[in-house]
């Protein structure tokens, strides 16, 4: 049985921390948060934005390769060179930076579109190599997750699990988890989603093909790190009966 081992952490300085090295040592991938180091309140008290090169990305890009897992740094308030600032989740493996996200849907009740420009409407996935076998990925970034037809298209470049790493408020919890669940559903993956713990937050939660939940913090969210496994011989049982990306006959016609 195939299987990938799964963090969800919600602080970088767990990556410092001996007493955790053991549990990092172990996982396939590890997925932190949205704007993972200070969340919205951080940038409006003025804090820069990041580079490729600076202190968070150096030490994530590091720890990466320590611990030989991918490391998708959630999201963070990043500038590359001349360019405008973006919500951009960097993916690193293995000590490399191998994939790089920008939130493409802005949040406007956020400020989104006042501290970012939007990603380019680009449909990019990833590998993640676990000890046993190569699995496609995708990022998309909380607001993101609302818009189906981005995951639809990634799923179509042969996705099997998608990341969504979020600021989500408990209030709209509900809606959090369904629109989880749902891109689960019909695209017949598995999906993870890691909340911020502080106000701007709520909980995190991953849903298998079937759309069955598989992970939840939400009668534990004082813990930094959670862990949990992804049988991945479930994405064959969930399209043994039928398979929604060849049976899409409208989505056939608009390509």
């Amino acid at each position: 049985m195939s299987t990938m081992r799964v963090g969800v952490c919600f602080d970088a300085d767990v990556l410092k921390q001996s007493r955790y090295k053991p549990t990092l040592s172990s996982l396939d991938v590890l997925l932190f948060p949205e704007l993972m180091d200070g969340g919205y309140a951080a940038i409006t008290n003025g804090k820069p934005p990041h580079s490729l090169h600076d202190e968070l990305a150096s030490s994530l890009k590091k720890s990466s390769k320590d611990f030989s897992c991918t490391i998708i740094a959630g999201s963070v308030f990043f500038k590359h060179a001349a360019s405008h600032p973006t919500n951009t989740s960097l993916v690193f493996d293995r000590g490399r930076l191998i994939h790089r996200y920008d939130k493409i849907h802005l949040f406007k009740p956020t400020g989104d579109t006042r501290f970012f420009s939007p990603g380019k409407p680009e449909v990019r996935t990833f590998n993640i190599s676990t000890r046993r076998a190569k699995v496609r990925a995708g990022v998309v970034i909380c607001y993101d997750v609302r818009f189906p037809e981005l995951m639809r298209a990634m799923a179509l470049q042969g996705m099997k699990i998608l990341f969504v790493p979020a600021r989500w408020p408990k209030a709209r919890d509900e809606a959090w988890q369904s629109l989880l669940k749902a891109r689960a559903i019909e695209n017949q993956n598995f999906v993870v989603g890691c909340d911020s713990l502080d106000e701007e937050g709520g909980y995190s939660y991953a849903f298998d093909p079937f759309g069955k939940m598989i992970f939840s913090n939400k009668k534990d969210n004082r813990k930094l790190l959670h862990i949990f496994e992804i049988d991945l011989s479930q994405l064959q049982v969930a399209r043994k009966l039928h398979q929604n990306l060849r049976e899409a006959v409208f989505l056939k016609k608009l390509l």
